[in-house]
């Protein structure tokens, strides 16, 4: 939500409007004649006066001025000063007019800094590129193609340049990327083309994709060789692959590839006071390790590092000695910050937690049990029942006001609005706060002064929660108990209740005062199919420990080793994701793997699941 900000000083207030009137004409980035994202036809300032800009303004409004600076340090050619203002701030704290030019230039300098996976993840935030104008489109293709190439993905690469080739209007421009297309192409396994080509159906496209199949395929025999020209240069008259066959291409190799590591470092406290969390998680790796099958019927050797005692840079510094080409871990926030002190790490790493900054090194990936991904999650679901008032009740200390800040955020960003918040955490009587977020305490008191003023006897009005369409609630089992008997008995029993995990512990035991809340939880511990729940009762049988609150951490082990060969696929494709037992994984532009959760009801004191 954009703020209103009042200024003291009517000087103040003068320049900064004027600033930002100029920094606006300057940078748009709605459909253009010829300007592109970090290039202008006009002089710019140096990137100081825009820096000076932002210090003067209040913080609401810097984005914008952060923006032109580097911007202004990519047309002197300071990409590395550019990278650390834009890893400065957000893009969703610039104005929806200017966040296209945000992720674009994110996608050029990350290239320089040699992040491809940033300039991926940046540009493919960029929704509808085709709305922008053809100079516009033909760079963001260009850089697209470059970070996938950067990030060993040759095939896409090629395929989003022949995908533009529209846009490339000068003939030297286009010449330059048709070779880049056949460098690509034939840089390419003959196994990945083959997988494009079944996907491409453009007649051109298939020119492209078939002419490097042949040469690939049929290097060694010119007899072969020269009966599949034949047959191409009939199917593909005039193509413009055929000028470029000559061209010296050497292959790259590749030292570590995400999908195929050939040691693994786990991260865990296996001793102290989280070794049961820590071996937990090492069940559900193991057992995702036998049940995958990765590089064949090889399988990598995986190395324990017990983080309970030892500091983290040293056990790092250790499995970078022991030749470990990819870590899971550390468990612990603060262990993970101490990685994170890296600008680059030397071996890509999942943590298994959620940093609370957003910019992280290059090849950093977060992948944790967050609540943050709850409330989201509930507040776009209520959203999508059509209900945008909400009650909150918080009973939970600890991660609580995450939880009300994510879903506070998210639901007045889509449109909602928080009626009325009951702190539990503060108010340990609950039937007083619960009176009051309902408004009873109110009616209540009307209720007397009717009775006093009439010496008769009055009921209650049960109209005293319509002024909101549902409930979130944070809150454990043991205070759900004692919550919701009293909505009820206050006539809330028919206002929806969405709760997020801390719901359930995992007991059978019947639950008849939950009745009718729903909640959201990882489709490990509430499986939605029959067959789910059948496999998870397999391997309780042999990890009795999966069962029940840690059985939230096997999953999350479980899935880690599962994400392994996916973080290259989720990383270039933001529409691509996982289906694992904490959730259906995507990740997002910051490197932080989102879980979509599973949904259940309450109903007759057990949960039943509910499909979405």
């Amino acid at each position: 939500m954009t703020k209103k900000l009042m200024h003291k000083n009517l000087i103040l207030v003068f320049t900064a409007i004027f600033s930002v009137l100029m920094v606006s004409a300057c940078t748009t980035t709605g459909p253009r004649k010829s300007e592109s994202a970090t290039t202008a036809d006009y002089d710019m300032q140096p990137p100081e006066f825009y820096l000076q800009q932002a210090a003067a303004t209040e913080e609401a409004d810097k984005a914008p001025f952060l923006l032109q600076a580097a911007k202004a340090h990519v047309q002197r050619g300071q990409y590395a000063e550019a990278y650390e203002v834009l890893n400065g701030f957000y893009p969703t704290q610039l104005p929806l007019s200017l966040r296209g030019d945000w992720y674009l230039l994110v996608g050029e300098v990350a290239l320089t800094q040699e992040q491809p996976f940033d300039s991926i993840r940046a540009l493919q935030s960029v929704r509808n590129p085709e709305n922008y104008d053809t100079e516009w489109q033909s760079q963001y293709y260009r850089l697209l193609a470059d970070s996938l190439a950067a990030n060993q993905r040759h095939a896409d690469a090629a395929m989003t340049r022949i995908e533009a080739m529209h846009l490339f209007q000068d003939e030297e421009l286009r010449e330059e990327q048709e070779r880049k297309i056949w460098l690509e192409l034939m840089t390419s396994p003959t196994g990945a083309l083959e997988i494009t080509r079944n996907r491409a159906n453009e007649h051109d496209h298939l020119g492209w994709l078939d002419m490097a199949i042949i040469q690939q395929r049929f290097s060694n025999d010119q007899v072969a060789l020269s009966n599949a020209m034949q047959e191409w240069n009939v199917l593909y008259p005039n193509h413009p692959a055929l000028f470029y066959i000559n061209l010296q291409v050497e292959r790259e190799t590749v030292m570590v590839d995400f999908g195929a590591p050939t040691k693994i470092g786990l991260f865990l406290p296996t001793s102290g006071r989280l070794a049961s969390v820590g071996n937990v998680i090492l069940d559900g790796f193991m057992t995702s390790f036998y049940d995958t099958q990765m590089m064949g019927s090889e399988k990598p050797e995986v190395v324990v590092y017990d983080t309970a005692n030892e500091p983290i840079d040293l056990l790092y510094q250790q499995a970078l000695a022991d030749g470990v080409e990819f870590v899971i871990g550390p468990l612990l926030k603060n262990k993970a910050d101490d990685i994170a002190q890296y600008q680059k790490l030397p071996i890509p790493t999942l943590v298994l937690n959620r940093l609370d900054k957003a910019y992280t090194p290059s090849g950093m990936f977060q992948f944790g049990l967050p609540v943050e991904d709850e409330a989201e999650q509930i507040a776009e679901y209520a959203i999508n029942k059509g209900q945008t008032r909400a009650f909150i009740i918080n009973a939970d200390k600890s991660v609580g006001p995450r939880a009300v800040e994510t879903f506070s955020d998210t639901f007045q960003r889509l449109g909602g609005d928080v009626v009325r918040t009951a702190d539990l955490s503060r108010t340990p009587d609950p039937k007083v706060a619960v009176m009051q977020m309902l408004g009873a305490d109110q009616a209540e008191k009307r209720k007397r002064e009717l009775q006093n003023l009439l010496n008769l006897p009055i009921e209650s009005s049960a109209q005293i929660s319509t002024t909101a369409d549902f409930i979130f609630m944070i809150a454990s089992a043991k205070d759900a108990r004692i919550i919701k008997p009293y909505l009820n008995y206050y006539y809330a029993y028919n206002l929806p209740v969405y709760a997020t995990s801390s719901l359930y512990d995992g007991g059978k035991a019947r639950e008849n005062d939950l009745n009718g809340i729903q909640f959201t939880d990882a489709p490990w511990m509430i499986p939605q199919t029959k067959e789910q729940a059948s496999n998870k009762q397999k391997i309780v049988r042999m990890f009795p420990n999966a069962d029940g609150t840690l059985g939230r951490f096997f999953a999350l082990g479980y899935d880690s080793f599962l994400l392994i060969p996916e973080i290259p696929q989720l990383s270039a494709l933001s529409d691509y994701s996982v289906q694992g037992l904490s959730g259906e994984l995507t990740l997002d532009y910051y490197g932080r793997i989102v879980r979509q959760l599973a949904w259940a009801q309450y109903r007759n004191g057990h949960w039943v699941p509910l499909t979405q």
